[in-house]
């Protein structure tokens, strides 16, 4: 999983970046087509981490609203390169509030079916390993899993997950921190009871 700097990303990734700033620009302006094309960009990405974070029978809903709230905030915002941060901002904040709203914290995190229904890791092969991870990320609290699908997930650095979620840069970190202890205890358990 390749981390790059700004001075190292590659042509086509600060091409694509300066591409999206003109189409932030141009959707700002009131242009429809540039607006959806946007979204188009980045709705993979979004509706992944989303489906992840709160659930596949909900990823539609939030990711409406998500929809409705870029629309409705996209004038006010300053920096047009930040807008994939920022639409995940949006999307994290309105999982959160729908997984408030339908109280599935304490499902997520006090189930001890979950503990059970995992059916083991395989870490011999990395397409197993990441799909058992992304499996095991669902056991974490939502808190956690934001930060663990937007650093491992979305290949994004610690300082920009912290900025993404609104939060302290050690916040990240120790939810970081958590969360890999949450999945590290799940494996070894799954290990040993196979």
């Amino acid at each position: 999983m390749e981390r790059h700097t700004q001075d190292e990303l590659p042509l086509e990734s600060i091409a694509d970046s300066a591409g999206e700033a003109l189409l932030v620009a141009r959707a700002q302006c009131g242009d429809l087509a540039a607006f959806e094309q946007l979204l188009r960009k980045v709705h993979g990405p979004v509706r992944r981490y989303v489906v992840k974070l709160a659930g596949e029978s909900e990823a539609d809903d939030i990711l409406q609203e998500v929809a409705l709230k870029i629309y409705r905030q996209i004038r006010h915002l300053r920096e047009p390169s930040v807008f994939r941060a920022w639409t995940f901002r949006i999307a994290t904040r309105t999982a959160f509030a729908y997984l408030k709203k339908a109280k599935r914290w304490r499902e997520l995190e006090n189930d001890p079916e979950l503990i059970r229904s995992w059916a083991g890791a395989s870490a011999n092969r990395q397409e197993e390993f990441d799909s058992d991870f992304l499996r095991l990320v669902d056991r974490v609290s939502p808190a956690s899993r934001a930060v663990l699908l937007l650093h491992y997930q979305q290949h994004l650095s610690l300082e920009e997950t912290a900025a993404i979620l609104d939060i302290p840069v050690g916040t990240a970190k120790s939810r970081l921190s958590y969360g890999v202890g949450t999945i590290r205890k799940f494996v070894i358990g799954g290990n040993h009871g196979e």
